[in-house]
């Protein structure tokens, strides 16, 4: 029988020669849900998707994750939003605390994920999806918090090799939602060297110490967060696209992060970007000026879409 050269069945037979065989292999994909979810979003899936199934294929037991990362904060306000002004007094909060200006969802990151959850079984896709701001409000990823408080050095010296000036001494590996505003506009003053964490906001002044194992406002920033959670979820396999592949870009910071968090680096490769012809660069979702999965499809049947994004290495 003749070896498949599809660049899916290969980066399959590549995640069982480096990760050995496994139980379960996870494989994962995710998005910052900041505004319309968009056909360049869609081509990390559906490249998710098709090297699970090329795992399945060869007798696999394959978990596909999709990470909402709904607990991130909100910085800009995408054109094609309505309302744009209340919007605007939104800023530096989670974007699950962001109202849903449509009147469609429960909040701003609801809305959006929604949109995808309801077409993406249209193209033969069905991840669990684990949402972010449910995860670390419920406190979820408190020792992940705490190891990192705990390899703070170790952590700004990984940081620091790909940085042109060094972090400072004020430099915490955690962020801090505001229990007074709500906003991220925060500064950490001390941790007691087990759950305890003093901050300041940085508006009001006001001061407050939380603990890790029960506050909902705390987080890793996204260097951190990403290789935490590919230790907690034990992921074996994650793209990215050529900014986060870029030469000290998040992934190089990451893979070598994951070791502080007791993890590895799952296999990855590098997707180009899609963008409109004669806008140039990507297409960006805070920009607001996108095409979606669903535009798409009301022009391609789903067979084809797929068809468009299987053909061709990302």
């Amino acid at each position: 029988m003749s070896q498949s050269t599809h660049w899916a069945d290969i980066y399959a037979d590549k995640i069982i020669r480096e990760k050995g065989e496994k139980e379960l292999y996870t494989c994962a994909s995710g998005i910052t849900p900041s505004g319309t979810v968009h056909i360049g979003n869609f081509r990390e899936m559906i490249s998710v998707d098709l090297v699970v199934r090329a795992l399945r294929q060869k007798g696999k037991n394959v978990r596909f994750i999709y990470s909402w990362d709904d607990y991130d904060v909100f910085r800009k306000v995408p054109k094609n939003m309505p309302d744009q002004e209340l919007l605007k007094t939104y800023l530096r909060k989670p974007i699950t605390s962001v109202p849903d200006t449509t009147g469609r969802s429960a909040n701003y990151a609801r809305g959006h994920e929604e949109d995808v959850e309801r077409i993406l079984p249209l193209v033969g896709m069905f991840p669990e999806y684990l949402y972010q701001a449910q995860r670390y409000q419920s406190s979820m990823y408190a020792d992940g918090m705490r190891t990192a408080l705990e390899n703070k050095e170790e952590i700004r010296a990984i940081l620091d090799e790909f940085r042109t000036e060094e972090l400072d001494d004020s430099w915490w590996p955690i962020s801090i939602f505001s229990s007074f505003t709500g906003k991220d506009t925060t500064t950490v003053l001390g941790w007691d060297g087990e759950w305890l964490v003093t901050y300041r906001d940085d508006e009001t002044g006001q001061e407050e110490t939380i603990d890790l194992r029960t506050t909902s406002h705390a987080k890793l920033p996204w260097r951190l967060d990403w290789p935490m959670r590919w230790a907690y979820e034990g992921v074996d396999f994650e793209p990215a696209g050529k900014d986060h592949h870029s030469e000290g870009g998040s992934f190089d910071t990451s893979r070598k992060m994951v070791k502080v968090f007791g993890g590895e680096a799952p296999v990855s490769f590098q997707y180009d970007f899609i963008s409109i012809k004669g806008r140039g660069g990507k297409i960006s979702s805070s920009s607001g000026e996108v095409i979606s999965l669903a535009d798409v499809l009301e022009v391609y049947t789903p067979e084809v879409t797929r068809y468009l994004f299987a053909s061709t290495r990302p």
